[in-house]
C-alpha cells in the first residue's frame, strides 16, 4: 500500500478504468496534494482523470521530451 496524499479520493471499488489512472499517476511519482497543508496555497494541483488523458499527456511527454511525471502534473497541454 502506498501513500497517496491527503486529498486522494478513491475510485469505486470495481472501477478498473479508474484504479489503473491512479496507478499511472502514482507510478510516475505524483501524489494527490492539492492544498498546501500551511494554508498559504489554495491552488489545488492537477491530476489526469481518465485513461484519455493519461495517454494524451503521456504522447505529448514522448514527443517533447518531457518527463512523464511533468506531463502528467500539467492542466493545459
Amino acid at each position: 500500500m502506498r501513500n497517496a496524499g491527503h486529498d486522494f479520493a478513491a475510485p469505486r471499488q470495481h472501477d478498473s478504468a479508474g484504479w489503473s489512472v491512479v496507478a499511472a499517476v502514482l507510478a510516475a511519482g505524483l501524489r494527490y496534494e492539492g492544498y498546501e497543508p500551511c494554508g498559504c496555497s489554495r491552488e489545488p494541483k492537477f491530476r489526469p482523470r481518465t485513461r484519455a488523458e493519461v495517454r494524451n499527456r503521456r504522447e505529448h511527454a514522448g514527443r517533447h521530451q518531457l518527463p512523464p511525471a511533468e506531463a502528467l502534473s500539467a492542466r493545459h497541454l
